[in-house]
């Protein structure tokens, strides 16, 4: 039989002293190894907070300008009713009229439509209206007032108020009143 080396103290002390610094050497690296991933997948973490606060506020902001939008689209049919098409104008031109004459007391005795002249811009169209003089001055401010607020936008561009021969109360003479009606 072979004798072989024995082990002693010294040599299993320095064997498990060698052992501890590799484990320790390994746990190190371990723990650095590990604190990288941690700081990683915070990061990401980060990241994705970061993007789901942003998207939160542009869905808010996505909100705000549907609401905005859908504002605006009140605003449009009312631009839209601010003028009329040449097609229609007249039409509704004479029953706004008749029915603000109505409303207010007023009694048209003539409306004529004044074409414009050719080559002219065609932003809009004239009525000329001839009221039955006189006619109480309180009721023709009411007229005027019904005309100017009417949409389709109605504006007058031409009126000539005069006094009665025999005065009296409120009343007024009117010529001819000239309305110009904005068109498309």
């Amino acid at each position: 039989m072979k004798t072989g080396k024995k082990l002693t103290a010294t040599t299993i002390r320095n064997i498990l002293a060698f052992l501890l610094v590799i484990i320790t050497i390994g746990a190190a690296v371990g723990f650095y190894s590990g604190l990288q991933i941690i700081k990683e997948y915070s990061l990401e973490v980060t990241h994705t907070i970061s993007d789901s606060n942003a998207s939160g506020k542009q869905v808010e902001q996505l909100s705000i300008l549907k609401k905005q939008l859908a504002d605006g689209q009140v605003l449009v049919a009312k631009a839209e009713k601010l003028f009329s098409t040449p097609a229609t104008y007249q039409t509704q031109v004479l029953k706004d009229i008749s029915k603000y004459a109505s409303e207010t007391g007023v009694s048209i005795s003539n409306i004529e439509s004044v074409t414009p002249a050719a080559g002219a811009p065609a932003t809009g169209s004239s009525q000329i209206i001839t009221l039955q003089s006189p006619v109480s001055y309180l009721s023709l401010l009411k007229f005027i007032d019904a005309i100017e607020g009417n949409l389709p936008k109605m504006q007058i561009s031409g009126i000539n108020i005069g006094r009665p021969t025999s005065a009296s109360d409120d009343n007024v003479t009117v010529q001819k009143i000239t309305i110009m009606v904005s068109t498309k």
